[in-house]
């Protein structure tokens, strides 16, 4: 079977992908059901960015995985749907005035003369729908407001709405990246000393009506008027929460691992 018609299959749309809402409902299928998560960075395996190597860990384990697989897989699936959209690198600055490498990987997407962002690929913060460029801000999920906005020397930023002020996400520009590019992006995420995934356990899903995150030792139930905090204290509680909420596939050894190293630690 081809490999895009078994993702699209998978999320049950393997219909025609024809327009912004069929998109809306493939982002939000893929959000909900293939879980962003550091886990197999944790674990030292080995991620390969070959599409089908994606697909078997993503789509048929249920492995999860980050933005350079999952907007890699996203990608191509509306490439596949006969969409005009190119693949961007951007500087995660989460509102700091800093300057970090390009380790981000998401979509640009023209459709109607118009441009959009679509990123299943930023954790529990990735937009549910696409993202049109101006500052008009776009409502999501939970209420949740998103804007991609121009600055000077053409970088854009993708931000959010964060107690009643915009929180910037991620910097980019539009200039082209080619697969080198994100290798080498996606070498350093899962392999640097320093690199985020390679020193934090992240796990989440966004459903229709909650988010789920986890980031080391602190698990987050989302809602539009309220968050629950739970605090995980043991690796069986973790091992529950990962089975019951999440079903994520992992042995209790590997469990008790990223507790011992990830969860306990913080």
């Amino acid at each position: 079977m081809n490999t895009i018609k078994q993702y699209l299959l998978s999320l049950q749309q393997e219909n025609n992908i024809t327009d912004l809402n069929d998109i809306e409902i493939l982002v939000k299928k893929h959000a909900s059901e293939l879980s962003f998560t550091s886990i197999p960075v944790l674990l030292k395996k080995e991620l390969s960015l070959e599409l089908s190597m994606i697909i078997e860990k993503i789509v048929e384990k249920k492995e999860g995985g980050y933005c350079f697989e999952h907007n890699k897989l996203l990608f191509e699936a509306l490439k596949y749907s006969g969409f005009d959209v190119k693949s961007l690198l951007g500087r995660v600055i989460k509102n700091k005035d800093i300057t970090p490498p390009k380790t981000h990987r998401f979509i640009l997407l023209n459709y109607e003369d118009e441009r959009y962002i679509v990123d299943v690929g930023f954790g529990y913060m990735s937009p549910s729908k696409p993202i049109k460029f101006g500052d008009v801000p776009t409502t999501t999920h939970l209420g949740i407001k998103y804007r991609v906005k121009e600055h000077e020397n053409e970088i854009f930023s993708l931000e959010v709405v964060l107690d009643e002020d915009f929180y910037t996400l991620y910097q980019f520009d539009l200039k082209t990246c080619y697969e080198v590019d994100f290798e080498l992006s996606h070498f350093y995420s899962h392999r640097h000393k320093s690199a985020t995934f390679v020193n934090n356990f992240v796990l989440s899903c966004i459903l229709e009506e909650e988010v789920r995150s986890i980031r080391n030792s602190s698990y987050h139930k989302i809602f539009a008027d309220y968050t629950k905090k739970i605090n995980i204290e043991s690796s069986e509680q973790l091992q529950e929460i990962l089975k019951l909420e999440f079903s994520y596939p992992i042995s209790v050894d590997e469990v008790q691992y990223i507790y011992n190293n990830f969860v306990r630690t913080k």
